[in-house]
């Protein structure tokens, strides 16, 4: 037996012995959604004449089909988005803490490390270690609409709604959120290989500036027409094989992968204004610029959408890794 057939069959018995996890999913292209067509331009030109759309979602929908993102501005209140930082400032030094509330990465775990803790937990925290940790990470809450009535409102802004409906062409559902205070020098990723969405790609996430933003504090980085690239070749079970669910190996291979495809794409930073919405496709190449003064907020709020039906992770197998 050649070394190659007995590679050939070493591999072989590895997967017969490698437990399936989940189901296997198997992606129609017929049900992706129309802006991953071939002829996705052309379907546009067919629902701008049979859907009557105006000028200016004519060309939201073009720059999302062509580009992979859009901006729209005067969607959300001034006095709305000016009460929900007011709440999420006041978690800080609040009397009662709120139940079920996590804050992630706070460098307040042994000896400094980044902790996950809970309001209450926070809260017992020494006031001027606390305030030390708000300014000093990259903090972040989930689900803030949860706990604050004008991030609720701002959740269920049916502007927003409407025009993620219109990317999707069939009605959308805000799904999740995360808050921020300042930059978070992500390193670029798709919002696909973090979420388990099927059919693929059927997913808007919304990055709202709730403060003017600068370009020294971190913003947010996209690489516009990237979204064009295919699915990670690694995931060849999506949704359930994605970053969450990915072995540390098939994540280094991904993040080197990304590494290669950002060197293929000029980046752009949203430098936005109070109140600047930047809606972007599940596979747009995005993250945290470098933050060049540390003492500068960015105060921002990103929700998710998607249709019903199509966050399918409660149908995805673990261990996860988050």
């Amino acid at each position: 037996m050649t070394t190659l057939t007995i590679k050939t069959a070493q591999r072989k018995l590895r997967h017969l012995l490698t437990p399936t996890r989940g189901r296997k999913w198997r992606i129609n292209p017929k049900e992706l959604p129309w802006y991953d067509r071939t002829n996705a331009l052309e379907i546009l030109a067919n629902r701008r004449k049979d859907e009557r759309l105006s000028d200016c979602d004519y060309k939201l929908l073009h720059d999302w089909a062509t580009e992979g993102y859009c901006v729209v501005s005067d969607v959300i209140p001034e006095n709305l988005l000016d009460s929900m930082v007011d709440d999420f400032e006041r978690l800080w030094t609040a009397e009662e803490p709120f139940d079920g509330l996590p804050f992630f990465h706070l460098p307040l775990g042994p000896d400094g490390s980044l902790a996950t803790l809970t309001h209450a937990e926070l809260l017992a925290v020494d006031l001027n270690r606390r305030l030390w940790a708000r300014d000093n990470s990259n903090w972040r809450i989930n689900h803030f609409d949860a706990y604050s009535i004008a991030a609720k409102s701002i959740f269920e802004n049916q502007e927003l709604i409407r025009l993620t409906s219109l990317i999707f062409n069939c009605p959308s559902i805000p799904d999740s959120t995360l808050s921020f205070m300042y930059g978070s020098a992500q390193d670029a990723h798709q919002d696909t290989a973090v979420f388990h969405v099927f059919p693929p790609n059927y997913i808007v996430g919304a990055w709202i500036a709730c403060e003017d933003i600068s370009a020294d504090s971190g913003p947010l980085m996209f690489y516009p027409k990237s979204h064009r690239e295919s699915l990670f070749k690694r995931f060849d079970n999506y949704p359930q094989t994605n970053l969450r669910t990915a072995n540390s190996k098939v994540f280094k291979a991904y993040s080197d992968h990304v590494k290669e495809l950002t060197g293929k794409y000029q980046r752009e930073l949203f430098v936005a204004r109070k109140g600047d919405v930047l809606l972007w496709h599940g596979m747009l190449l995005h993250g945290g610029a470098e933050i060049n003064n540390p003492k500068l907020t960015r105060k921002s709020y990103v929700i998710h959408y998607m249709p019903a039906g199509m966050n399918v992770g409660n149908e995805v197998h673990g261990p996860f890794n988050w």
